[in-house]
């Protein structure tokens, strides 16, 4: 009788033992940073999400595991300072930065948003509102715990220097705009008539193209005789990216072919294009390098940290940095 109550003792101990090992098959633990475990489903997700991101660079010195890896342990160390911290990123704070953003691209709803995340960025608004979630923890965290130094005005003039021709130019143009129906094609080849029209009455001079304007242009522009600027193209193309790319390929004093976009017919005269002042850009230059430095600054911590703490790799072909 005590022989089989040790078997029986034997079988129920063993039979966790033996489920645990069944699901570890399932889901391999790669790594543990302090004392949290990063499995291989963990990993396997991140490879995914990794894969369909547009716009991200994979670096061939590596295997793509070892990369994401490195990824998955460095936010497991901010989520557990963060932890640490009492850091939590609420759902309202996230949808104001969203709310932000959709006004500096001048999008009325969140449709149109993930239409352009999913063609820039690959990312549904669900993913895109993850990620954000996770940079704003990982900004308060590094606001905490990394010390970063300000740009120096000399960096920033240098920059300046060497970037000086990507910085583009600002332009000073006249637009004519006439809207039409994109549902009615009778409605559409009225307008695409109307504009050919207009396009003889404009001319080639400042005065009638202004005069033009200002008698027949549906832009909030019309006042002024459909006068715009000075803005940087990325300024233009906030309202429409088509007129931004028009205006940057027309010389100065000439007049743009007819040309439709975002449900409006268009035609720009181009009245000047000069090179963006430092001043101008400074603090767009300052926020660059403050965040070369920060990434930098971010990485090193990360890499003492891993040093320091403990961080356990059991990925069989993990390739070190």
């Amino acid at each position: 009788m005590k022989s089989f109550k040790r078997a029986l003792l034997l079988a129920l101990t063993l039979v966790p033992l033996v489920a645990g090992t069944a699901r570890e098959s399932l889901n391999q633990i790669v790594a543990i940073v302090r004392n949290e475990p990063i499995t291989e489903i963990d990993l396997q997700e991140a490879i995914n999400l990794y894969k369909k991101r547009k716009g991200v660079t994979i670096t061939k010195d590596r295997n793509l595991e070892s990369q994401v890896l490195d990824l998955l342990i460095s936010r497991t160390i901010v989520d557990s300072i963060a932890s640490e911290e009492s850091i939590s990123i609420s759902a309202q704070l996230v949808d104001n930065a969203i709310k932000r953003e959709m006004e500096g691209r001048n999008l009325k709803t969140e449709e149109e948003f993930e239409k352009i995340l999913k063609r820039d960025a690959g990312l549904s608004l669900e993913e895109y509102r993850n990620e954000l979630a996770r940079q704003l923890r990982t900004q308060q965290v590094v606001q905490l715990r990394v010390p970063v130094e300000s740009p120096t005005p000399s960096e920033i003039e240098e920059w300046y220097k060497l970037n000086k021709t990507k910085l583009g130019k600002k332009y000073t143009f006249r637009i004519i705009q006439k809207r039409f129906n994109p549902s009615d094609t009778k409605d559409e080849l009225r307008v695409s008539k109307l504009m050919k029209t207009l396009s003889g009455q404009a001319g080639k001079t400042d005065a009638s193209f202004a005069k033009t304007a200002s008698e027949n242009s549906d832009h909030p522009s019309k006042g002024r005789g459909g006068l715009i600027g000075p803005l940087r193209l990325d300024q233009v193309a906030q309202f429409d990216p088509m007129v931004a790319g028009v205006v940057q390929n027309t010389p100065v004093n000439r007049v743009s072919q007819v040309f439709v976009g975002n449900g409006s017919y268009y035609m720009v005269r181009v009245s000047d294009a000069r090179d963006i002042e430092i001043d101008e850009v400074y603090e767009m230059i300052h926020s660059i390098l403050y965040g070369q430095k920060q990434e930098g600054a971010f990485n090193r911590w990360i890499d003492s940290v891993r040093e320091e703490e403990s961080v356990t790799i059991f990925l069989e072909n993990y390739e070190r940095k």
